[in-house]
């Protein structure tokens, strides 16, 4: 029996899933050298300079993801919480707002979506899987009445395109912000008590719960740090195409959800965090260059990527059985 037990706690998947920060990393890597080997320009200054704009994107979206997935949770309203939001903020900047106030309130309709989310989750119990996918399709209908079947305006500042396709010493802008949003994100998981909150909440609810936590504020919290994370992703796409266009959010649906599990986080919640996000991010993004340059199409690389979180969720939910 003891010969038995420890074969499973050695089994390669358990092993995978305790190491899964270390792993990402190193697939990461080997991933790079892939891509170079396929096209030597991608390793490039300019053409990593441009893979790391487009990781932002995604990175930041992927803090949201991060927050909800390990309460054991998951957003399927960011596609249209992100164009939404962008509509939104463009539109007021349009009709004479303040670059301030029509970004905030752009901001502040991502938050109030996540907010509503929240609500369907803690206090209909609904999960969300189906809630916050209604959320999405609900978003699009009010989108197209909002815009009246007109395409959605584009008056974008000159000023935010050059700080999102600018750069900074080398990096560009977008990329030095969530740089800033991630080392946040870490500080917040790992060293404060909402952190702990937040782990305990995805490992046990009602553990939790009866422990003292306040578990409905903690989804409230976790949801609207999505719905914010979606429509900033949402502006500074804005300021990357100098455009908002009608399903600007389609592409980002499963790619920040697979950079969250690749990186280690678990949807059964209580298990991860943002360091494995980072490279989970990094990872997809330059999967999609290499796919893009095996000419595979978009329907390919959404049966890729879903076959990828098919398989972790597979992986790491045979490994937290194994473990029990």
């Amino acid at each position: 029996m003891n010969a038995t037990l420890q074969g499973r706690r050695s089994s390669p998947a358990l092993l995978i899933a305790e190491h899964s920060v270390l792993v990402a990393y190193i697939l990461l890597l080997l991933l790079v050298g892939v891509a170079i080997a396929l096209n030597p320009a991608f390793g490039s200054l300019g053409n990593l300079k441009a893979q790391l704009l487009i990781a932002s994107f995604v990175g930041i979206i992927a803090i949201g993801q991060t927050f909800v997935i390990l309460t054991g949770h998951i957003d399927l309203s960011v596609p249209w919480n992100l164009t939404f939001s962008a509509i939104l903020a463009a539109t007021c900047y349009a009709n004479g707002y303040g670059i301030p106030a029509a970004f905030g309130l752009g901001i502040g309709f991502g938050a109030l979506v996540g907010a509503f989310n929240a609500v369907g989750v803690a206090i209909f119990r609904v999960h969300s899987l189906v809630w916050t996918l209604a959320t999405n399709a609900l978003l699009q209908g009010l989108a197209l009445l909002y815009i009246n079947g007109q395409p959605p305006r584009s008056t974008i500042p000159p000023f935010w395109r050059d700080m999102v396709t600018g750069d900074v010493g080398g990096l560009p802008m977008a990329a030095l912000l969530w740089l800033v949003l991630a080392v946040l994100t870490i500080v917040v998981l790992k060293r404060t008590s909402f952190g702990r909150k937040v782990y305990a909440t995805g490992t046990n609810e009602t553990a939790a719960f009866l422990s003292g936590i306040d578990t409905r504020l903690v989804y409230l919290t976790v949801f609207i740090i999505s719905g914010a994370s979606s429509a900033v992703a949402g502006l500074l796409l804005t300021g990357y195409a100098s455009q908002t266009y009608l399903g600007m959010g389609n592409d980002y649906l499963l790619v920040p959800i697979a950079a969250v599990i690749i990186g280690g986080t678990s949807v059964l919640g209580g298990t991860g965090g943002y360091v494995g996000s980072i490279a989970g991010t990094l990872m997809v993004v330059v999967l999609q260059a290499v796919l893009s340059t095996a000419q595979i199409g978009q329907a390919g690389k959404n049966i890729i990527f879903g076959g990828i979180i098919l398989l972790l969720v597979l992986l790491y939910g045979r490994a937290a059985r194994v473990n029990d």
